[in-house]
Formats: C-alpha cells, sequence, structure tokens
C-alpha cells in the first residue's frame, strides 16, 4: 500500500484511560481508611495518596499526549504518501489502485480517530498543578 503499514498504525496501543487508574487509587483510599489508623498516620496516608493521583494524573497525561503526537506523526506520512489525485493519470487509475487509495483513506481516517481520541481524553483529564 504504497509503503505504508497500516499493521504498524494499529499495532501502537492508545494509552489505557485514566479512570483506571483513579478507580484503583479509590480502592486503595477506601481500604486505607477502612483500616482506622491512627490520626496522624491516617494524615500521612491521605497526603502519600494525593501526591500519588497527582503524580499518576500527570503520567496518564503525557502518555495522552506522546500517543497524540505519534498519530500526527503518522498522519503526516501518510498524507505525504497519498497521490495527487487531481493529476490526469488519477483518472486512469486501475481498480486495484483505487481500491488502495480507499485503503490508505481508511488508514488515515484510522489514525486521525484515534489521535482525537487521545485528545479528548487529554482534555478531559485533571490539569497539571505543577510543574
Amino acid at each position: 500500500m504504497n509503503g505504508l503499514d497500516s499493521e504498524a498504525a494499529m499495532r501502537i496501543p492508545a494509552p489505557p484511560p485514566p479512570a483506571a487508574d483513579n478507580a484503583l487509587l479509590d480502592r486503595l483510599a477506601r481500604v486505607l481508611h477502612e483500616m482506622g489508623l491512627p490520626c496522624g498516620c491516617q494524615e500521612e496516608v491521605e497526603r502519600t495518596l494525593a501526591a500519588f493521583a497527582e503524580f499518576e494524573a500527570r503520567r496518564a497525561r503525557r502518555r495522552l499526549i506522546v500517543a497524540a503526537r505519534e498519530r500526527a506523526r503518522l498522519l503526516r506520512g501518510y498524507v505525504a504518501c497519498l497521490p495527487d489525485l487531481g493529476a490526469e493519470a488519477s483518472a486512469n487509475l486501475a481498480p486495484e489502485e483505487i481500491a488502495e487509495l480507499a485503503d490508505m483513506f481508511r488508514v488515515i481516517a484510522a489514525a486521525a480517530a484515534e489521535g482525537a481520541a487521545n485528545l479528548e481524553m487529554l482534555a478531559n483529564s485533571p490539569c497539571e498543578t505543577s510543574p
């Protein structure tokens, strides 16, 4: 497909949703709270959990940014490989070449959809509070 590896595009895993990390942290906080730790210990546990939650939020945001950048890089490569469909030669394309172009558009659409999903998750994730 004009040097494009549609299989490679589909192999790059999307980052897991930050909600999965939040659910684990919420469960851990609940269990630790139910243990009835002494007041000083409980406060330290809560501070530690809050710091860990902030760390996990920053890590999730970085994964989403990296994934979106990778999709943008793939899209630039895919679009560069598209032939000029306005050219005179495109009127004489064989059915196999037209099918190949349709596949290229599908790969581009999938990469764009994944990049958009990464950015939507990023937009809905908690903002970083420290640099």
